[in-house]
């Protein structure tokens, strides 16, 4: 008895003499409790922000647009979208079925792929990590504004996290079914469902984004590493089958593709393939470009830590390896402490390096480096808790720091769905083009003027084709992404083998935020010299508006 007594009281003293015991503890405790309430409850507020900043126009930078006009190809002309990856806007294309091209109900696709991806992070990483991270994690992904405005648009990031998820919580599955004991054999045996998944949801992966190759990589990557040698070869068996099957059948119905995308990442520009390839020291160089793009400004700014506009100017190299040293202390920390950190940390990190190498470095989008952030955050917090355990008031600091940038972040997301709410209500009662600037709305209009007054058979020419393409109801228009020739009979000769028979000439600005008469002049300056030596063969037929208008010209040849 006295010998028992004395264990109770060596196993309280031990429990006394632990810091956390004063803060962590009884925050998990209480979250432990309060498990399902919590979740629930982040769920309902996620899934309202998604709706209260929801916006249903199609942004001025094309690519969502592209998605679109693309999925639409697919389902009515059977094309393949093979370009910037099939996986989205093939899935895209069944909500276009039901609703046709209908831009708000395509983008509720995307909400509806944010409820899935804060569903399965929740069901990935519950019980594998403490309910502090697990909870904070839900809550970034559930108020940031930079994650939630991908919830309403028709760009793939929302559609990729959400299959994301549900692949990281099939790989955290297999991890806890690990038995070093068995074969090669009994192994596979035991867990061939799981492993049929796995190839299946990472070939999907694979499809949805190009880059997204390399996250089979970041796996066998972790399995190597963990001396797991057996899952690296599942892992690699069962992603071949499911790619092979996957390139067959869709290669033997619809061809190859006609574009390769390996190709593309090796251009010095994404849009002039004329401009050549990257050697082995420019991909090298466009990594670091990026490395210190991505870890010094986006990061930090969708962290709120840093209130910059995405500007190259705002780069900061020091602030880059500071952020490296902080990961790699992190990460070896999720080493020894849980492997399930440690997974997202080595997946993550492989998956940004494929990013820095495959993407242009001009290509300064904050949305390239959305697809890691909600990792990147995990290992982040669960390093800085896990040292913030040793000492209770490094434990009240972070909570402290943490509930502030909650509110930060929370207030942030509210402050832009005020701004947001009299577009949506106006866009959403039928005023398509409320919330655009003048030059915008004059492009597009003249987009949707094209489409109902000029023949069907018409060849248009638009430096934002996508665009005019939703906006003008389906209508097929040409594009002309940069300057290809400024010789008039060179524009000529081109503009006449593409069939052009009218051309639309915005006003749309450099800078969006301010009218400074500085404008996107691509056609501009192929069509004036035309002009000025044929103006016989240039007409206008139509203008709309007064300030940034935009004008209709007919070309004859």
């Amino acid at each position: 008895m006295a010998k028992k007594d004395n264990k109770k009281q060596g196993a309280k003293q031990a429990a006394d003499s632990i810091p956390q015991a004063s803060l962590f503890v009884r925050l998990e405790s209480w979250l432990m409790k309060n498990e399902k309430k919590m979740f629930f409850s982040l769920l309902f507020f996620s899934t309202l922000f998604s709706l209260l900043l929801f916006d249903a126009k199609v942004s001025e930078g094309g690519d969502d647009s592209g998605y679109i006009q693309r999925s639409w190809e697919f389902l009515h002309e059977g094309k393949f979208p093979y370009f910037q990856g099939p996986g989205y806007p093939v899935s895209l294309s069944l909500f276009m079925k039901l609703f046709g091209l209908n831009v708000i109900a395509l983008k509720f696709f995307s909400v509806l792929c944010q409820l899935g991806f804060v569903w399965f992070t929740y069901k990935a990483f519950v019980k594998r990590i403490p309910y502090t991270v697990l909870f904070a994690l839900i809550a970034f992904i559930s108020f940031n504004h930079f994650i939630q405005y991908y919830a309403s648009q028709t760009f793939t990031e929302t559609f990729f996290l959400f299959l994301q998820s549900v692949s990281l919580y099939v790989v955290f599955r297999l991890l806890d079914s690990i038995d070093r004991t068995q074969g090669f054999v009994e192994g596979l045996k035991k867990n061939y469902l799981k492993w049929l998944l796995f190839g299946l949801m990472f070939v999907l992966l694979s499809v949805s984004k190009s880059i997204a190759f390399v996250c089979i990589a970041g796996v066998v990557f972790y399995f190597i590493i963990s001396k797991n040698y057996k899952e690296a070869a599942y892992a690699v068996i069962a992603f071949a089958v499911f790619r092979i099957i996957y390139q067959v059948c869709v290669t033997s119905v619809y061809g190859p593709p006609d574009t390769s995308q390996f190709e593309m990442v090796l251009r010095k520009k994404i849009y002039m393939p004329e401009a050549g390839h990257e050697d082995l020291m420019g991909l090298v160089t466009r990594f670091f470009d990026n490395f210190n793009t991505y870890t010094s400004l986006h990061i930090y700014r969708i962290l709120n830590l840093r209130n910059v506009d995405s500007d190259a100017a705002y780069v900061l190299p020091a602030l880059s390896y500071l952020s490296a040293i902080i990961i790699g202390v992190f990460t070896f920390i999720s080493y020894r402490k849980n492997k399930f950190v440690f997974f997202s940390a080595v997946y993550f990190i492989v998956l940004c390096s494929g990013v820095f190498i495959g993407v242009q470095a001009a290509n300064m989008q904050d949305r390239l480096i959305i697809i890691a952030m909600p990792l990147i955050f995990l290992v982040l917090f669960y390093g800085a808790y896990e040292l913030a355990k040793r000492s209770s008031a490094a434990q009240t600091i972070l909570i402290v720091f943490s509930a502030f940038m909650l509110i930060v972040t929370i207030g942030k997301s509210s402050f832009i769905a005020k701004d947001n709410f009299k577009a949506m209500k106006k866009n959403l009662g039928g005023d398509i083009y409320y919330g655009y600037t003048p030059d915008w709305e004059n492009f597009l209009k003249m987009s949707k003027y094209c489409a109902d007054s000029l023949p069907d058979s018409a060849q248009v020419l638009s430096r934002k084709p996508n665009m005019s393409f939703i906006y003008g109801d389906g209508k097929k228009f040409a594009g002309q992404f940069w300057v290809t020739t400024t010789n008039p009979d060179s524009v000529q000769m081109e503009w006449k083998a593409r069939n052009i028979q009218y051309v639309i000439l915005p006003n749309i600005r450099m800078n969006p935020k301010k009218n400074n008469g500085r404008i996107i002049n691509t056609i501009h300056r192929m069509i004036v010299p035309f002009y000025q030596k044929y103006p016989q063969k240039v007409k206008l037929v139509k203008t709309i508006g007064t300030t940034e208008k935009c004008e209709l010209f007919q070309i004859t040849y």
